[in-house]
């Protein structure tokens, strides 16, 4: 799709915003604390605030990049994110395939939903691959093709779950499935809304409380963006943050017709600054957490939009993750992190959950956190 001269001025400001990013979020945030959430994770943490309180993360629990069997996890935490425990399994994996890929939330009446989908994968775990190995997997797994998401839903906070049948979404171009990202949340009218992409970003409502799910808009048509959230506005546009397949920034798009058509808004980061997640502050703002995959730069950054997600902050490195590998002395190292994704806990403190490879202090795949405060607008 054709950038028009507004959209070309808006990558310029940001382009021009990036060169302000100067100190560090821990110098100049009122409050940060960052930890080592859960250990030996590649995680691509989805957060969401449960009834009671606690914070659960839905989490692909192992060191590894989605190479083996197994099954996305549950983990809680009862003390605002710096300590987390296993909670439940919402979609187990059958013999030969994994269950990796998520989007989850939380329905109006409390209802704990998650869509999970998956691959086909002949490795068990613990797999110790090298570098090498994980190099030639591509050769290796080229022809499998995704799974069908699986909807399932927790009335106990995460603990025990009900599964209900695959969705009946059509096969793509490459004959892979669709694939969920993000968040589920409840729209004004009452249903769910939840991001699925393929070729293409499509829109799906469940109205049933996330048991089955049918789409209700398609958000691109270029055949040239994948992973996808959104958030309803105040003012009940629903805004979406797309990762660009080609450009590989992140690009806005809004709907004002509750999903069923959707305008293009222009990048929303640089390229290489990707995926992200967009979370309601208290003020009133919108915060979008991205994932930052620059040569020399890699972590989470964030800005802050208004009310109604038009206008937006410089950028600020929430997290540098530094040499972000687990090889930091490989003349190659495998670079790995980032998909944040940001709640509000019940004392107003943001909590970022995110993932990495390894940093300086911890050269391990972990789920990090880091708890945090705005500073004012």
């Amino acid at each position: 799709m054709p950038r028009t001269t507004p959209l070309l001025a808006a990558a310029a400001a940001l382009a021009a915003a990036v060169s302000l990013v100067a100190s560090p979020a821990s110098l100049t945030l009122p409050k940060y604390e960052r930890y080592v959430g859960i250990d030996a994770a590649c995680a691509w943490p989805r957060l969401s605030v449960l009834p009671n309180g606690e914070i659960s993360a839905l989490i692909w629990p192992h060191p590894n990049h989605g190479f083996v069997q197994g099954a996305a996890e549950c983990w809680n935490s009862t003390d605002d994110g710096r300590t987390w425990q296993r909670a439940g399994v919402p979609v187990p994996n059958a013999a030969g395939f994994n269950r990796m890929n998520t989007a989850a939330g939380v329905a109006a009446d409390g209802t704990y939903v998650a869509l999970v989908a998956g691959w086909p994968r002949p490795f068990l775990p613990p797999w110790k691959g090298t570098l090498a190995d994980e190099a030639n997997l591509g050769s290796v797994l080229k022809d499998l093709k995704t799974l069908p998401p699986v909807p399932a839903v927790s009335h106990d906070h995460g603990h025990t779950w009900v599964q209900f049948p695959e969705l009946k979404v059509p096969r793509q171009s490459t004959g892979h499935s669709l694939t969920p990202f993000g968040r589920i949340s409840a729209l004004r009218d009452g249903t769910l809304g939840v991001m699925l992409y393929g070729d293409e970003v499509w829109f799906y409502v469940s109205r049933d409380g996330g048991k089955s799910w049918t789409v209700r808009g398609q958000v691109t048509h270029d055949q040239a963006h994948n992973e996808t959230t959104w958030i309803e506005l105040e003012n009940g546009d629903l805004l979406a943050a797309a990762r660009g397949a080609v450009n590989s920034c992140v690009d806005a798009f809004r709907s004002k017709d509750g999903g069923v058509t959707w305008q293009p808004e222009g990048p929303l980061s640089l390229n290489g600054e990707h995926p992200a997640d967009l979370t309601r502050l208290p003020d009133g703002r919108i915060l979008l957490s991205y994932g930052l995959r620059e040569p020399g730069l890699w972590g989470v950054a964030v800005r802050f939009g208004d009310r109604d997600g038009r206008n937006w902050s410089s950028p600020t490195v929430l997290v540098d993750f530094e040499d972000s590998s687990d090889h930091p002395r490989e003349a190659d190292p495998r670079r790995d992190g980032g998909y944040p994704s940001t709640v509000v806990a019940a004392d107003g403190t943001l909590v970022t959950a995110y993932y990495c490879r390894g940093v300086p202090a911890h050269y391990r795949y972990h789920m990090g956190v880091v708890r945090w405060l705005p500073s004012k607008p």
